[in-house]
């Protein structure tokens, strides 16, 4: 099945240039450079023509089927792996799907466990603070009423010794 996709799609290829070829050698120019520049299209196309079948050939000769396979060269950050990936995404890759499915199930229960340790150190705070509302004595008022007395006391002494000293 997979050979048979792969030879139609060089065979589209092929009946494309061949339609070039024709629909090139049925056009009919007046004038000399009009007609040696068509000439000159009409050469290069079927020179492209015969050269892609014979490619093809050589293809069909010696290529594993199986799968089609394209190598990428180029510099550091070139972007080789985006259009690998591009290509695994935009031809549905059954192992990139998979992947696709198994980082989102991981990322699903990442994030459960984050939720689950996160509700474990709010609850551990919760009790924290509930142990030190507990342990802390009540807040004394800054004074007494006994404390009062010694107030009032030392202030009225206080206007005495102010009256009878000045």
């Amino acid at each position: 099945m997979i050979n048979d996709e792969i030879k139609e799609k060089y065979d589209t290829v092929g009946g494309i240039l061949e339609d070039a070829v024709n629909k090139a050698e049925g056009v009919e120019l007046v004038g000399e450079d009009e007609t040696n520049e068509l000439d000159a299209i009409k050469t290069t196309l079927k020179k492209l023509n015969d050269d892609f079948k014979e490619e093809i050939e050589k293809l069909q000769a010696s290529s594993e089927w199986d799968k089609f396979c394209i190598a990428f060269f180029g510099e550091t950050n070139a972007g080789k792996s985006t259009i690998i990936e591009s290509l695994r995404i935009i031809y549905g890759e059954e192992q990139r799907i998979l992947e696709k499915e198994k980082q989102e199930k991981e990322y699903e229960n990442a994030l459960k466990e984050h939720c689950e340790e996160y509700k474990d150190v709010l609850n551990t705070l919760r009790g924290m603070n509930d142990l030190l509302e507990s342990k802390q004595e009540p807040k004394k008022p800054t004074v007494e009423m006994k404390n009062i007395g010694l107030i009032v006391l030392g202030v009225i002494i206080g206007f005495f010794i102010a009256y009878f000293i000045f």
